[in-house]
């Protein structure tokens, strides 16, 4: 079984979605085909917005093949998992986490990057970075970086390049 579980894989929506939880590795990563992934980007519009302050902002990101659920957690200041890292550098991760979700606004076109996961059974995003678009080709150029990607790296589109349909 090959692995990009260190890249992060651009992928749409509708890929996303029907990722699986790996029988082997089944807290964080996925199972795609023959590939095992941990990582993924992708870009859309934000649809929806869930502000919890200094806990978390959940939202979704529609690409127009569907709609990808993505956390970005907020709580690092109160979080035993951060308890045992240098006091500034969690305050630092915590304000970057924080301009993530003042940029996170629904009707913006973003670059959402992070971890894949499963909660309550449904395949989401925990968010590293956030990037806004304000090219107005960014989403069709990931669109078709995404279909490249799926049928030269990634092995996962049964495309034949000769058709011209």
């Amino acid at each position: 079984m090959q692995s990009l579980q260190d890249t992060h894989v651009k992928l749409l929506a509708f890929d996303f979605l029907s990722l699986t939880p790996s029988p082997s590795h089944p807290n964080t990563v996925i199972h795609k085909g023959t590939h095992l992934l941990s990582r993924a980007e992708t870009l859309g519009i934000v649809t929806f917005r869930e502000h919890k302050p200094d806990r978390f902002l959940k939202f979704t990101v529609d690409d127009g093949t569907g709609c990808i659920p993505c956390v970005l957690w907020l709580n690092q200041l109160t979080s035993p998992y951060f308890s045992r890292r240098c006091p500034p550098d969690v305050r630092r991760i915590a304000e970057v986490a924080k301009s993530f979700a003042t940029l996170i606004q629904i009707g913006v076109s973003a670059r959402v990057r992070g971890k894949v996961g499963v909660y309550r059974g449904n395949v989401q995003l925990t968010v590293s970075d956030v990037v806004v678009e304000r090219d107005p080709n960014a989403e069709i150029v990931h669109w078709l970086e995404c279909v490249r990607l799926a049928k030269k790296c990634y092995g996962c589109l049964n495309v034949n390049v000769n058709d011209s349909g």
